[in-house]
């Protein structure tokens, strides 16, 4: 019991880890980036089956996928997540895309797929993405101190 425990608590300490289903490696590796200063874990998929499997095997925090993906659309992975398992089903997901969408179309993707959680068009800002980002994994950071800490790396950029 006391095992069991102790690896809840040390998983809790972990930094949350983020799944990034993209298949541009210029904005895979730039976004991937926004993550490791702000001290997230993430793994890469470049096609939807690809982030099927990593999904199911590394047990991310949050999913964060382009709607067009090569092997397998975001559409149908969102789908095929929420019937795979239980844990995929409750894994929160941000689409992130370039596809232009009206808002109808953007509202019934959120609304009815209750894990899609965010939708974000391309091109993004840093600054508002990650405060998105921090929001949903609830780690309690304040947008006041995202934005401060993000225009003063660009300062001394």
């Amino acid at each position: 019991m006391a095992d069991k425990q102790y690896r809840q608590d040390a998983k809790k300490k972990r930094p949350p880890l983020l799944l990034l289903i993209d298949p541009d490696r210029e904005e895979v590796k730039l976004i991937k980036n926004y993550f490791k200063k702000e001290s997230f874990r993430c793994v890469i998929a470049y096609d939807g089956i690809r982030g099927i499997v990593h999904a199911l095997n590394d047990k991310p925090d949050l999913i964060i996928t382009e709607l067009v993906v090569p092997r397998l659309s975001g559409y149908d992975i969102i789908k095929r997540l929420q019937m795979v398992s239980t844990r995929t089903k409750n894994i929160p997901i941000v689409i992130l895309t370039g596809k232009t969408m009206d808002a109808k179309s953007k509202k019934r993707l959120t609304d009815l797929e209750e894990n899609v959680v965010e939708f974000m068009p391309k091109p993004i800002t840093r600054g508002s993405f990650m405060v998105k980002i921090h929001k949903i994994l609830k780690t309690g950071k304040t947008e006041r101190k995202i934005l401060d800490r993000h225009e003063k790396e660009r300062r001394n950029e």
